[in-house]
């Protein structure tokens, strides 16, 4: 009996627990518990036990949210610099001409060399060619003496490649090491951006290489003729038009009452050239120094939070200069010409642009005419800027082309082939990039050889803009441009552009864009620009061309 009685002890009390055990347990859905509401939670649900039918169970569960858990993150190791290392690019077609945008250096008392991060050392780069480029409006010498030039260097670098500048001796930069010697920020070369082929000329003329310096009198008729052709093809494609702000002054609208054609001018220019990259808004602010202020006030609104506008009038007022004194460039107060500047946004150089224009009274209407064709001029600028990303336009554009390209824009928009000749700049004078030395050159005639060696020199890229002879870019440039719109249409001069902005020589974008050598193509260009610019001094300067 005792023994029956502990078997059924132990048998009660099993029956009595095994509830008990299954809601202790980690609960399941569909799982037996034992009293309806009781409530479980796991790691991840809450469950509840639930009456289906005659049953208790478990529901499905609710999700918990789950705690983030802080995993410390590494501390990155810090780059360092491998002297025993020298880069190799992979690439060795492509020599790239990097310069400096900062350490303004004394060239005779400092040195510079590249640098390339390759994982988490830096190492040095040879260079090919390397020297010294005096940058007055980056490195004012009324400010830094003798520190008046930043670096240049040429060398093979891949795309996608980080570089620095380090330098020694007489330096002027905010970063240094260690050893004391200056760092510049790190720079990485751009991936190859698309590029067009460009639209074949049309207007039937059949100017080629072979037949162009016999048939001068034909390329301006040839390239007036592309220039409106392109436009009607582009008629009806994005352009900077569609994110375009205007502001005229009253002074300004008062002394040029024929202010609008600026920006018709600028609109025909924005058509021409809808195949390349602008700046997503673009502004025109034509006024007057007298309402510096007031158009002060209406630029705040216009671009809220962003001075670049402001800071260029300043700049163009002599307020706060960014040139040496003298310069031409500077107009502290009206002198019976008009003023023009473009200018960006920094650093994100897409985000705005903006062309600039004060007018000044004058009794020669020719001026304003002048000016409303410059405001198309400084719209050429902006594309080249956005095609070179800005610091490679000093690296990688001949100085021919800069001027060039913008003064052959200016007149290609011209509403009629009589403006077109009147208001091409052929007549030759000496002028360096920021608007010193400016002479005239006495001769009348111009010989081949002469231009071949402009050329050269305009080739140079690291110093070509410091020399005066920087301002035949207006026009012996500008007659190259129009003779190579003859022959590859309007959209080549900025197809050879992207490029070299590319990373491709002048001589390789040259071969693909016009399937020459460019040392062939520049005896032709020379020829043919010298007789451009002797009969810009002979009685027959606007009638000897072929009319459209």
């Amino acid at each position: 009996m005792r023994k029956k009685s502990v078997i059924a002890a132990l048998i009660l009390a099993t029956s009595i627990l095994i509830p008990t055990h299954v809601s202790a347990a980690t609960p399941k859905a569909g799982i037996a518990c034992s009293k309806a509401g009781l409530t479980r939670t796991t790691a991840t649900k809450k469950f509840t036990c639930r009456k289906s039918g005659k049953k208790l169970i478990w529901d499905k569960g609710v999700a918990l949210p789950q705690a983030t858990i802080a995993v410390p993150s590494p501390t990155p190791s810090v780059p360092t610099t491998n002297a025993d290392l020298i880069y190799v690019a992979k690439d060795q077609r492509i020599l790239r001409h990097l310069t400096a945008s900062d350490g303004c250096a004394n060239p005779n008392a400092a040195t510079a060399h590249l640098q390339v991060l390759i994982g988490q050392n830096w190492i040095n780069v040879k260079n090919i060619n390397f020297g010294w480029a005096v940058t007055f409006n980056v490195c004012p010498p009324e400010q830094l003496g003798k520190k008046d030039s930043l670096a240049w260097v040429e060398v093979y670098m891949d795309p996608g490649t980080t570089y620095r500048w380090v330098y020694t001796g007489e330096v002027n930069i905010s970063n240094r090491n260690a050893q004391g010697n200056g760092i510049s920020g790190s720079t990485t070369v751009p991936l190859p951006r698309p590029v067009i082929d460009p639209h074949p000329v049309e207007g039937g003329y059949g100017i080629t290489w072979e037949n162009i310096a016999s048939r001068v009198q034909d390329i301006s008729a040839a390239a007036y003729t592309d220039a409106q052709a392109t436009i009607a093809r582009n008629a009806r494609a994005p352009t900077a038009a569609d994110n375009f702000t205007t502001y005229l002054s009253p002074g300004a609208q008062s002394i040029d009452p024929n202010i609008q054609d600026s920006i018709t001018l600028l609109k025909r220019t924005f058509t021409l050239y809808a195949a390349f990259p602008h700046p997503s808004k673009v502004f025109f602010v034509g006024t007057t120094l007298d309402e510096k202020d007031q158009t002060y006030a209406k630029i705040d609104t216009l671009s809220p939070g962003n001075p670049f506008i402001k800071n260029s009038f300043d700049n163009m007022y002599g307020i706060n200069p960014n040139l040496p004194a003298g310069s031409v460039f500077t107009n502290s107060k009206c002198n019976g010409s008009d003023a023009l500047r473009n200018t960006f946004t920094w650093p994100d150089l897409k985000a705005a642009g903006a062309i600039l224009t004060s007018f000044c009274p004058t009794d020669n209407p020719q001026i304003h005419v002048e000016a409303h064709h410059g405001a198309a001029h400084e719209y050429a600028h902006l594309i080249q800027i956005q095609i070179y990303n800005y610091h490679n336009l000093r690296a990688a554009q001949p100085c021919w082309m800069t001027e060039g390209e913008a003064e052959w824009a200016q007149t290609a928009v011209s509403p009629d082939f009589s403006s077109y000749l009147s208001l091409q700049h052929l007549h030759p004078y000496y002028l360096t990039t920021l608007g010193t030395d400016y002479s005239v050159p006495t001769n009348t005639v111009w010989s081949a050889s002469e231009l071949t060696d402009y050329f050269a020199n305009a080739n140079k890229i690291a110093t070509c803009g410091a020399t005066p002879q920087y301002a035949l870019a207006y026009s012996a440039g500008a007659a190259a441009v129009e003779a190579l719109v003859a022959i590859g249409g309007s959209e080549a001069p900025f197809a050879l552009d992207q490029r070299m902005a590319n990373g491709e020589s002048l001589d390789q974008a040259f071969n693909a864009v016009f399937h020459i050598d460019w040392a062939k193509a520049v005896l032709i260009l020379s020829d043919v620009v010298a007789q451009k610019m002797t009969h810009v001094n002979q009685s027959d300067a606007l009638t000897y061309q072929t009319r459209p």
